[in-house]
């Protein structure tokens, strides 16, 4: 089993001696459950998604994208969840096209948008549905959608 801490995050103030032994299991647990839509409108509604220090702990867990991490979910959808609440700091958050002389500038909201529209129980519904579709359209590509019958019953 790996060890859970990314190369690229700071842990010089933590001491080991505090981190609990079984905290690979903890975080990939908490980080599939974040697939979970209901999980996330309740976040939203009590206001955890506003926490700075909630937030940082989110940018935190994007380690779980690396291979050697990700291929330990089971619901690898909460990435895109994960990316989502706390969108990646690269460059590819800016993005500026020049067509026939015009100028578009599009650039991230930080995520906040999603966390705010999270607290709505309309736009809940309407994700866990989406996310319904997909794992039915994935299912019926992986699996099949079973024998049609071609004749009469007799």
């Amino acid at each position: 089993m790996p060890d859970a801490a990314p190369a690229k995050v700071d842990t010089s103030d933590v001491k080991s001696d505090n981190l609990p032994p079984n905290r690979f299991e903890l975080e990939l647990e908490f980080v599939q459950s974040l697939a979970s839509p209901a999980y996330l409108h309740y976040l939203a509604t009590s206001g955890i998604l506003n926490q700075k220090q909630f937030l940082d702990f989110l940018r935190y867990l994007r380690y779980w994208k690396q291979p050697q991490y990700a291929k330990y979910l089971s619901y690898p959808h909460c990435l895109y969840f994960l990316d989502l609440l706390v969108p990646p700091d690269d460059d590819d958050n800016d993005d500026t096209n020049t067509n026939n002389n015009t100028v578009t500038t599009t650039t991230s909201d930080s995520g906040e948008t999603f966390r705010r529209e999270m607290a709505q129980v309309q736009f809940r519904n309407f994700v866990h549905e989406q996310q319904f579709y997909s794992w039915q359209y994935r299912s019926a590509r992986l699996y099949g959608g079973g024998e049609k019958q071609t004749g009469e019953h007799k």
